[in-house]
């Protein structure tokens, strides 16, 4: 006779079971998107601090403070910081300079939670204008000269100034490409003019090595400029706002005779676009004249002068300290009388490009990440 198995309660187990494998697999559900959940949430807040680690970098640049970074003493640094638009983060850094010319910029980027940070670094260099300097005063026209000026090729320290490199050997006074195109006034046997030799004729000077500098043509030093005034007759001296230097005025250009002054390290690259006639008083940086220039009322000028045309100075004249280029395209008579003087100075040239040089990224390998 057969025996008949109980089964009775195997429903239950079988229940039982099945709903211990359904919680697992909801639970081994939930635990797999939780953490695809925090995941996706640490890669956003990573992403967020690099971002905003990679925007305190690049501000910076974009940025540059000529006035702070260029005077900033080697080894110092400078803090910054700033957030993201709608609070997609934050960043705080600090640039610090290497050498002369190079910087390293620090940006530490947190997320808007703060939960993430990430940190990259920048290289920076200074980029100046390539102002090759070879005289005094450089033209490719015909040249006037005369009176009580005197145009002197020996290396001059600016009154005043510190910090200057040892002095350059001397340059040439004039430097043409014809020494026939000069022509005197009162200026018996070249004797206003100084320098190693006075006068040197080139002929490779043209318009067109007149106005290159370096990769950068005439043209281009306009989008380098930092100072725009338009053409007509201005006083130009420094101007206060309080007891800061006012940089907005733009007939401000710094205070070279008075250096420990808040306007004395203010050193702007000036375009003037079209003709200028200036009256006084003083100004230092990088002038550049997209015409004519005429100064009268002893006007004082430190730093590398670039004109397009002409240059004319009488009667108490200009007095032009680091270096003139006259490119004369219009083959116009350069006029240099009076007490006009133009003293080669490579302190004063220096100095102008320098401080007023914009920070720009190194171009390969400027960029790395501090984490």
């Amino acid at each position: 006779m057969k025996s008949v198995r109980n089964e009775r309660g195997i429903a239950l187990a079988m229940a039982i079971f099945a709903l211990v494998v359904i919680g697992a697999l909801v639970a081994g559900s939930f635990f797999i998107g939780m953490q695809e959940q925090r995941v996706g949430r640490n890669t956003i807040t990573h992403q967020q601090a690099f971002s905003a680690a990679e925007e305190g970098a690049s501000q910076q640049v974009t940025g540059w403070t000529t006035g702070t970074l260029n005077q900033l003493p080697i080894g110092d640094s400078v803090l910054f910081a700033g957030t993201l638009p709608s609070n997609g983060g934050w960043y705080r850094g600090s640039t610090r300079r290497l050498s002369d010319l190079n910087y390293l910029v620090r940006s530490e980027g947190f997320s808007r939670d703060s939960a993430s940070r990430q940190q990259v670094g920048l290289l920076v260099r200074l980029r100046p204008i390539q102002f090759n300097v070879t005289a005094a005063l450089k033209t490719q026209g015909m040249l006037k000269i005369g009176g009580s000026s005197m145009i002197d090729g020996n290396d001059h320290f600016p009154p005043g100034w510190t910090g200057c490199p040892a002095l350059n050997p001397a340059l040439p006074g004039i430097q043409l490409p014809d020494i026939t195109q000069i022509s005197t006034s009162g200026c018996k046997d070249m004797s206003c003019v100084t320098g190693n030799p006075p006068i040197e004729e080139d002929p490779s000077i043209t318009v067109g090595s007149l106005e290159t500098f370096g990769d950068v043509s005439f043209d281009d030093l306009k989008a380098m400029a930092n100072k725009f005034v338009g053409s007509g007759t201005r006083k130009v001296a420094p101007t206060l706002t309080g007891t800061a230097c006012n940089k907005t005025d733009e007939n401000n250009w710094g205070d070279p005779l008075n250096p420990a002054q808040p306007c004395g390290d203010y050193f702007p690259i000036i375009w003037v676009e079209g003709d200028a006639n200036i009256n006084g008083e003083q100004g230092q940086g990088v002038l550049i004249v997209n015409g004519n220039l005429d100064v009268q009322g002893g006007f004082q000028f430190y730093g590398p002068v670039i004109v397009r045309k002409t240059v004319n100075t009488q009667g108490t004249g200009g007095h032009f300290n680091g270096g003139l280029i006259a490119a004369n395209v219009d083959f116009d008579q350069n006029v240099v009388l009076g007490n006009a003087v133009v003293n080669y100075s490579s302190c004063a040239i220096i100095k102008a490009l320098q401080n007023s040089a914009p920070g720009a990224l190194f171009q390969e390998r400027s960029w790395v990440n501090l984490n």
